[in-house]
């Protein structure tokens, strides 16, 4: 009898010990994952993103949390499809962008209430509006749900207020945008985020720096260029690599400054 029982002890510690190892083998991948996609995003570098969504990829084969790695590969191609705006590559952009919804799709049919996936999913709507034009109502539509979602589900997400910002920013004041409107929503994100206690390593932690970046920018309108350089210090002391604030962020401040 005692044999038995010392057997059970045996099997159960033996499988608690595989569940745990299990949990940290996805932890370290996803961790590494996500390090290697925000180096990416910081290099504005299209190949690194690439990269990064075979990390992901990979990391699906675990078989776990699979919500949350389509979340990650869909913000992969939200990223990747933001390169082809550059040279305006709007074949690139649809590309992304329907991948990315699809990749949300399946993400939210398996957690409907992840506030993040809903985020993403207005970032991605907004792209939209770069090749389907004729389908203003539709994207209309689609980015209203999308935030109606975002909010009910978590509504202190500081990402929710910088993409709501980020898409005031670049609206032109004829249609409800402009910098005097975005800077409050822009605010708001960094407020929330200096709020933020997640020990989940695996969740979304990315925006912080971009805030700075937008609340830089906002700054630089106003023609406040201290507080300019304050936000744009405060961007790079966590990401002293990015892109934006070292190329475009960096260069109107230097114009506004001449």
């Amino acid at each position: 009898m005692k044999k038995t029982i010392l057997l059970v002890l045996l099997l159960v510690s033996f499988g608690l010990n595989t569940a745990l190892k299990a949990d940290d083998d996805f932890t370290k991948a996803m961790v590494k994952a996500k390090q290697s996609l925000k180096t990416a995003v910081d290099k504005y570098d299209e190949k690194e993103m690439i990269k990064a969504g075979g990390q992901f990829e990979r990391i699906l084969q675990l078989k776990k949390n699979t919500w949350l790695v389509n979340y990650y590969l869909a913000l992969c191609d939200y990223n990747i499809s933001t390169t082809g705006m550059e040279k305006k590559d709007n074949d690139k952009i649809k590309k992304y962008t329907q991948s990315g919804l699809d990749l949300l799709e399946k993400s939210i049919l398996e957690r409907d209430n992840f506030g993040d996936a809903y985020v993403l999913k207005m970032s991605l709507e907004y792209n939209r509006f770069q090749y389907e034009m004729d389908k203003m109502q539709t994207i209309i539509a689609d980015v209203t749900a999308a935030e109606e979602s975002a909010k009910k589900y978590d509504p202190t997400n500081p990402r929710f207020y910088l993409v709501k910002g980020i898409a005031t920013y670049f609206t032109p004041a004829a249609f409800g945008g402009g910098i005097d409107k975005a800077q409050p929503l822009i605010e708001k994100s960094i407020e929330l985020y200096g709020l933020i206690k997640n020990s989940d390593e695996t969740l979304p932690d990315w925006g912080l720096d971009a805030a700075y970046g937008y609340m830089a920018l906002c700054m630089i309108d106003a023609g406040k260029l201290p507080e300019a350089k304050s936000y744009m210090d405060k961007g790079l002391a966590i990401s002293p690599d990015s892109k934006m604030l070292t190329g475009w962020v960096k260069k109107q401040y230097d114009e506004k400054a001449k």
